[in-house]
This record gives structure tokens, sequence and C-alpha cells, in this order.
């Protein structure tokens, strides 16, 4: 029977024959140098210099992308609305989502929705929350204006003067003058 072991720090295998071996014989040890192999290492042909996205091996550039833009396999990340902070303080935040079903129910002038925001009659929310919840969103006024006289058109006849009076009067649509009088140019009371 042969047993050999590796000595890793001398590279130096030792055998020890132990054949017919009785009882009562000594243990005959040969040691004999054996080379150990070690990996073979080529030098890799040389790489030219990279810039950011570039990589190099055996001398041949594999990629190349620019380093305004991701990689392809990478899909680009948009933040969601969940995910951000939100922008106005909690309050605010509910007073522009009532802001918000007013005007997909009805139309509204900027002064028409905060009275409408902040009356007792209505959401109560204080007048600094509701005018700043209305002042956030983004809202085509004159688009609202355009509403307004076509739902007044809808219900009883207005002459062209008295549909912008309507839109504008501090009891009717609160509309500005200027928004007032476009709403009402955008109906046929005014054509």
């Amino acid at each position: 029977m042969i047993k050999g072991v590796v000595l890793f720090a001398a590279a130096v295998v030792t055998l020890t024959a132990c054949s017919g071996r009785d009882a009562g014989d000594p243990v005959v040890g040969v040691t004999t140098p054996v080379p150990v192999s070690t990996p073979s290492y080529t030098p890799q042909a040389s790489c030219p210099p990279l810039q950011t996205g570039q990589s190099c091996i055996n001398g041949q550039l594999l990629q190349s992308s620019s380093t305004s833009e991701a990689p392809p396999s990478l899909p680009q990340v948009e933040s969601s609305p969940a995910s951000r902070a939100p922008q106005y303080p909690p309050q605010v935040e509910q007073a522009r989502g009532s802001a918000e079903s007013y005007l997909d129910y009805s139309a509204f002038s900027r002064n028409g929705l905060i009275d409408q925001l902040s009356s007792k009659y209505g959401d109560s929310y204080p007048k600094n929350i509701a005018t700043q919840a209305v002042d956030s969103l983004k809202v085509d006024w004159n688009a609202q204006a355009a509403k307004s006289a076509q739902s007044y058109l809808d219900y009883t006849s207005f002459s062209c003067t008295g549909l912008i009076q309507q839109l504008s009067s501090r009891y009717g649509g609160q509309f500005t003058n200027a928004q007032a009088k476009f709403g009402a140019h955008q109906t046929k009371a005014c054509k």
C-alpha cells in the first residue's frame, strides 16, 4: 500500500512505502521531490485607454455606450407618485382632491371654487387652505368660464351682455370680467 501526502508549502510529495509490512517491521519512508504544476499565465494583449461604459478583453474593445444613456439591458426607472413625499401639507392635499372632484363635476371660477371649499355649506376648509389648494392646481379658467357659460344657456336664455354679467357676478360665476367675456363669446349667445 502506498500513501501520498502533498505538502503545498514545500511543493514536495512524500511517498511512504508500506508493502508486506508485519507488525514488527520498521516503516521505510522515501522522500522524493515532485514538481507542483502551476497554472500557466499568458499575458493579455494590451487594451487601449478605456472610457466610461467600455470594457476590453484580450485587446478587444467589447462595449461602448454613451455616458448619458443607460445600458440597453437596464430599463429607465421613474419614480412613482406613491414613492414621492407629498408636496403639500395633508390638509391642503385633501382640499386639492376635493377641488379636483368639484372640477370634474361642474365648472368653477377660481373664487367660486375657493368659496365652495371654504363654505360651511361646502367642505368647511379654512379659507387659506382652500386658496392654497386651488392655486396649486393647473386649471384653465377661461375653459371653465366657457363651460359655465354653456351650462347657464342649457338652463335658460341669456343675451351676450346678460351672460357676461352672470358669469362675472359675485352671486353668479365669480369669473373675472375677462374670463366672463371669453366664456360668453364661446357660446351662441354672443355670436
